[in-house]
């Protein structure tokens, strides 16, 4: 028999490859579990008191060594849609004692992927958004989306039938990002969401849903919007630094319908970047023009949970109802809603007859929602809400001096005024469910709204 040495050299390639990966995913999945145990030997040693826990768990710093300039294929188990690959590209420059920026990167088309495209490198690194990002010294780690098992960051498909359903892909990215956190020494501080088109999309859902693990999002190209999803409230966005590029030429997500909803935002977002690129199309040079300058906006910012002064809104208690130090445990909206809490809609540009479409508004037919605005200065939180039943106050020592009491009005009636002792258990619990070094809660504070 004629040996093939092509054939010979790819089984060889290929058996190195899959031989270092197994090893690799094996060292990671073993790290994992070694962080669980450790939280395990704190819980139950009693001479580490809630001081000593909080010091261990924000400098916590187990992480295997891991070989750079490589991009290693893992999966995330969920009970909703399987094994959910996704890829971690770790930079040349990677170093297990210190920490690195992260960005989480969802690619665009999902309409046109499948969890198969994972195993094919060929397939999944033609991306030139990849191509530039590896070039600049972050971890990268890219989910892949199946819209026929409904893992789709930009279309919630189940919500056509029942529009009581959210999109859970937003949970599992999150997911994702904190199995990568116990493996991977991650600056919490310093992750980031980026894509261009439905990946765009993405990073804005991530934005309205589950932003609490990050520092910024960077849409390029973005709808600004989820198809069939009734829970997209836009206001959420004014949270977090937000940096977006569209292209005038642009014929599948008008730069029209753009200019709409950054003509609102400009006036009530603290960190809105916004640039238009005249004379290019939806996926066109603009994209390796832009993508050099990330790196600005990335070192520019960093995470801030512990800001002053929030807003978030929700309709549901069981799901994407918490940002930063608030929660919306208890929700009723059949309640009156204050007057600062309407719905908020846009024109809507009609791609196909090139005007404003004045039959239907974007983000009209959303659910009810519930919202609530809040502050807090010198250990007095004072919220605002609207539709708010029950809701919970994350407590931690960068925000409020544990030495003193703890004042909480809502609507204009202090319902509590107490001091607040450290927990080790709810730290303990807290930090095994986010992996977050820096941001540690030590107990909270449930309330009722009256």
């Amino acid at each position: 028999m004629k040996l093939n040495l092509n054939h010979l050299i790819l089984f060889i390639l290929f058996f190195t490859f899959s031989s270092t990966l197994s090893a690799q995913e094996n060292a990671l999945e073993k790290a994992a579990s070694n962080a669980e145990k450790r939280i395990s030997q704190i819980r139950v040693n009693n001479e580490i008191d809630a001081d000593s826990t909080f010091k261990l768990l924000s400098n916590w710093h187990d992480y295997p060594d891991i070989k750079g300039g490589k991009d290693y294929l893992f999966y995330y188990t969920d009970s909703l849609f399987g094994k959910v690959p996704f890829r971690v590209f770790v930079p040349v420059s990677y170093n297990n004692i210190r920490k690195s920026t992260c960005i989480l990167l969802l690619h665009g088309a999902v309409g046109q992927s499948s969890f198969a495209d994972a195993d094919s490198i060929q397939k999944f690194d033609d991306d030139i958004i990849f191509a530039i990002l590896k070039k600049q010294d972050n971890v990268i780690v890219r989910p892949i989306g199946d819209p026929k098992k409904f893992f789709n960051w930009v279309l919630n498909k189940k919500a056509f039938r029942d529009r009581d359903v959210p999109n859970f892909t937003y949970q599992t990215l999150a997911n994702i990002l904190i199995s990568v956190k116990k493996q991977v020494n991650i600056n919490d501080s310093k992750i980031f969401a980026l894509g261009h088109s439905d990946g765009s999309d993405g990073a804005i859902g991530l934005g309205l849903y589950t932003p609490n693990q990050f520092a910024g999002f960077m849409a390029y190209n973005s709808m600004f919007d989820n198809i069939f999803a009734r829970d997209f409230y836009i206001r959420n966005i004014i949270n977090n630094p937000l940096y977006v590029v569209h292209s005038d030429l642009d014929d599948l997500r008008p730069i029209q319908q753009t200019r709409i909803i950054m003509d609102w935002l400009k006036d009530r977002h603290n960190h809105l970047i916004y640039k238009e690129y005249i004379g290019y199309q939806h996926y066109d040079k603009h994209l390796n023009t832009d993508l050099p300058y990330t790196p600005v906006f990335i070192n520019s910012v960093s995470r801030n949970l512990f800001k002053n002064t929030i807003y978030w809104e929700c309709y549901s208690d069981k799901i994407y109802n918490s940002y930063a130090w608030i929660k919306l445990t208890g929700i009723d909206t059949g309640l009156n809603r204050a007057a600062w809490h309407q719905s908020l809609t846009f024109p809507n540009y009609d791609k196909i007859k090139k005007e404003i479409d004045t039959r239907y508004r974007q983000y009209q037919g959303l659910n009810k929602s519930a919202a609530v605005k809040g502050t807090f200065f010198n250990n007095i939180f004072n919220l605002e809400t609207s539709g708010v039943k029950e809701t919970e106050i994350m407590i931690s020592p960068l925000m409020v001096n544990l030495e003193q009491p703890v004042v909480v009005n809502i609507n204009g009636k202090q319902v509590f005024r107490g001091k607040i002792q450290a927990d080790k258990n709810f730290m303990l619990r807290n930090f095994k469910a986010s992996f977050d070094r820096d941001a540690i809660w030590v107990n909270s504070v449930k309330l009722k709204v009256e």
